[in-house]
């Protein structure tokens, strides 16, 4: 198909007036890309053009007339930053794209009010489903380059999972009992990702990623607030309890936590040698987005509080 030659500008947070839009069909690489960012909540033009190995300019200008013709949203959310130029330009799931996949892939769950939910959403949230997305994206491509791997996602890991586990409202939440300064406390988190490698001759390696922006105190007095200790030591006592295979079925997994800057990781690894039931786990790796950004996520030193790397693979 092709696209009339567009107006010079068009309403960047605003739909064109009809008489302003693209000629426009709807082709299968734009349902995929509706597709993908319905997947991820929320995705920047960069991520698209990476998954579907497209120029970026093609993919924007796809983007573009996906937005105009709501099938697509842009989240207001974004609109201080992308003014100030420094980030590529956010989309989300728009009412009409929720149709176009209720259609083409009978997704269901598509079918809520998402130009509401996306004038809800804060710039807080979005920015955390961002980095969300930045990892998936960069395991998904590090996978790809390597055909004797295997990525297996949330929807897939859990497919996995005793029946117990798949019917709960959240399988992939954690609550045990933690005991910590003389006190036990049941609590509970839910990782922001989760992820399994599959490699050739049929072994499994599980990861939870925890990305932190750095708005979350490192340690607290004790348990009854948030803290990066406390979220730490839930995945530790599941691990202790064994959850890991009681409720998912894995024999073993690691904690991924990718934190703002070098500094704050350094702190967190300070933290963790100064926390008894923490300092000699091997559990989790740590590492800081600058330091993982353009690099291969799977050949990527992730740092171990005491000084050791690891690699993924």
């Amino acid at each position: 198909m092709s696209i009339a030659t567009a107006p010079a500008r068009l309403p960047r947070f605003r739909r064109a007036d009809p008489e302003q839009r693209y000629n426009f069909q709807i082709t299968p690489r734009d349902i995929e890309i509706v597709r993908i960012v319905s997947d991820n909540r929320f995705v920047r033009s960069t991520h698209i053009s990476q998954l579907l190995g497209a120029s970026h300019e093609k993919i924007s200008r796809r983007l573009a007339a996906l937005f105009h013709h709501a099938y697509l949203d842009r989240p207001r959310a974004q609109l201080e930053h992308y003014v100030a130029g420094s980030d590529k330009m956010v989309y989300a799931l728009g009412n009409g794209g929720a149709q176009l996949l209720i259609h083409s892939h009978g997704l269901e769950e598509a079918n809520v009010d998402w130009s509401r939910k996306n004038v809800e959403a804060k710039r807080a949230f979005m920015l955390h489903q961002l980095a969300v997305v930045d990892l998936r994206v960069a395991l998904t491509l590090a996978v790809r380059a390597r055909p004797e791997l295997a990525l297996i996602e949330p929807a897939a890991l859990i497919a996995a999972m005793p029946a117990a586990t798949q019917a709960a409202n959240k399988p992939l939440a954690w609550r045990v009992k933690v005991q910590h300064k003389g006190t036990l406390q049941e609590i509970g988190v839910h990782p922001d990702y989760a992820f399994a490698l599959r490699f050739a001759d049929g072994t499994k390696k599980a990861y939870l990623v925890e990305c932190d922006r750095g708005t979350m105190p490192v340690e607290r007095a004790g348990l009854k607030q948030t803290s990066i200790i406390k979220k730490l030591l839930v995945y530790l006592s599941a691990h202790k309890q064994k959850m890991h295979v009681r409720n998912f079925n894995w024999k073993a997994f690691r904690v991924l936590f990718i934190t703002s800057t070098s500094k704050r990781a350094a702190n967190i690894s300070d933290a963790i040698l100064r926390t008894p039931e923490l300092k000699h786990s091997e559990l989790f790796y740590i590492t800081d987005k600058q330091s993982l950004a353009g690099a291969d996520i799977l050949a990527h030193a992730w740092q171990h509080a005491g000084g050791s790397t690891h690699k993924l693979i």
